[in-house]
């Protein structure tokens, strides 16, 4: 495999003029047109771009920066959002996605391990709050009464 950073491509987005930069800071990072932060769904992405959902998607699957792969690879997605989120007064987000973009070309893709994570995350939790109270919550005792079924009524 190559280190050369990856250069998406993909004919349904050329056909559309959906810029793949323009549409990683819109739909992952939230930057609006105008360069403000605001949350964005894909449908608001869409519109914004002059698209159907699904080619938005579909076009997110041939650039490769679909949210599957983005999960699964080395690519720092949470870091990206945050910074883009609470850029100091007069830093352009579009400017400071750059940089990202060019983390996410650069990203090696990899498998997850959740049980490992699901672990890790659990002692890092317990650290932070204390031990869990989950498994004291299951017994039936502290549950209550069961709910009522009203339906037959």
């Amino acid at each position: 495999m190559s280190d050369a950073p990856r250069r998406p491509r993909s004919a349904l987005a050329e056909r559309h003029n959906l810029d793949p930069f323009a549409l990683f800071c819109a739909y992952y990072l939230g930057i609006t047109a105008d360069d403000t932060y605001a949350f964005q769904n894909v449908h608001q992405v869409a519109k914004r771009f002059g698209v159907p959902a699904g080619v938005l998607k579909q076009c997110l699957q041939e650039l490769e920066i679909d949210p599957d792969r983005l999960l699964h690879s080395d690519f720092d997605l949470s870091a990206a959002q945050v910074d883009v989120m609470y850029v100091p007064e007069g830093v352009s987000r579009t400017a400071l996605a750059r940089e990202h973009w060019d983390a996410l070309l650069a990203r090696r893709d990899k498998s997850r391990d959740w049980s490992r994570e699901l672990a890790t995350d659990a002692q890092e939790n317990e650290k932070v709050f204390g031990p869990s109270r989950a498994a004291s919550s299951a017994s039936p005792a502290r549950r209550g009464p069961p709910p009522v079924d009203r339906r037959r009524r």
